[in-house]
């Protein structure tokens, strides 16, 4: 991986409720229970990412200090969040040389074991990690050897794509991939940070469909994530359909989610410029259906996509105000599912 271990840092397991039925959602299989999430130290804005992500927004000279605290205490209040609704979360102490590690679900993915039909018959993959290339240097120093060894032990088998960096093509996890676990489908927003090859890839490694396609914000710049446009959990497809230009790409987008039994919930550009795509479907240590997304992002749906919502899981919001504005991420980026 070429990375240089950085020294060790604490790794806590927090304390969560004590798991008190099976899981009862017949679609809970397919969400997490236990995730990873990396506290930010000296959380700044990321120079290396600002070209690609429209997200991201300069703060003021002197603000730093200030936008440093302010990352801790949101990330602690989201992390306290899903603690108390019975979410497993492992925590562990960002490298203070990457500022955007906080958003860890961009280098690894984890998946389960699984049978995936062939041609020649079933293949058997075992829990697997997947490890990614990504776009910004600073950014691949967040692939830590040691948060790997941890993740090892669970995730026997691993695929180790990160090496495409030598070439300049990048897949960064599920901020490119938007899976429909269920289906075996993933959606991938083509941008600099998500090959189409590697897409296909990945979709050859873990027995995924590939449904690619453009899409742009309202200035006509692709997005730079699948994620802040698009989410999939619990039954519900939430999409920016209108910013796939393409209305091929369009149909089709929506009749591969329509075919998987998805309810489309349609997200406008200006509702995904509020992080209203970048949401992610968990399930607590009763089997319920979560929905975790920004507070922003909940107060840009409007009445009749929350009721939605309500139909399919539980929201859970919380602010995360600097991630937004000044890391262009929100609560999706910024937990990593450990299946």
């Amino acid at each position: 991986m070429g990375n240089v271990a950085p020294p060790r840092l604490p790794c806590v397991m927090l304390p969560h409720r004590a798991i008190s039925a099976l899981m009862t959602s017949p679609l809970s299989r397919f969400a997490a229970s236990h995730v990873l999430m990396v506290e930010p130290v000296r959380f700044r804005f990321n120079e290396e990412t600002g070209e690609s992500n429209a997200f991201q927004s300069v703060p003021a000279s002197g603000d730093a200090q200030a936008i440093a605290q302010e990352a801790v205490h949101e990330h602690r209040a989201l992390r306290d969040l899903l603690v108390s609704n019975g979410v497993h979360v492992t925590v562990v102490r960002c490298d203070e040389r990457t500022p955007d590690a906080p958003f860890c679900n961009n280098w690894f993915s984890t998946h389960p074991a699984v049978a995936l039909p062939e041609v020649t018959g079933t293949r058997h993959a075992p829990a697997t990690m997947v490890l990614y290339p990504l776009l910004a240097p600073n950014r691949r120093l967040e692939r830590r050897v040691d948060l790997i060894a941890m993740l090892r032990t669970k995730y026997p088998r691993v695929v180790d794509l990160s090496g495409y960096e030598r070439e300049a093509r990048f897949l960064e996890s599920t901020g490119s991939l938007c899976l429909d676990d269920a289906n075996r489908v993933t959606y991938a927003a083509l941008s600099p940070r998500t090959d189409r090859a590697l897409v296909e890839h990945f979709g050859r490694e873990l027995g995924y469909r590939i449904e690619p396609f453009t899409a742009t914000d309202a200035r006509g710049v692709p997005y730079y994530h699948t994620n802040v446009m698009m989410f999939i959990g619990h039954g519900l497809a939430g999409v920016t359909l209108e910013a796939i230009d393409s209305a091929d790409e369009r149909r089709r987008v929506e009749r591969a989610l329509v075919a998987g039994g998805l309810d489309i919930l349609e997200i406008s550009r200006t509702q995904a410029a509020e992080f209203c795509g970048n949401v992610l479907s968990l399930t607590n240590d009763t089997g319920e259906a979560l929905f975790v997304m920004s507070a922003a992002a909940r107060r840009a749906f409007t009445p009749a996509q929350r009721t939605r919502l309500d139909a399919h899981g539980r929201v859970l919001s919380s602010e995360l105000s600097a991630f937004e504005r000044v890391g262009g991420g929100s609560a999706r980026c910024l937990i990593a599912e450990l299946f």
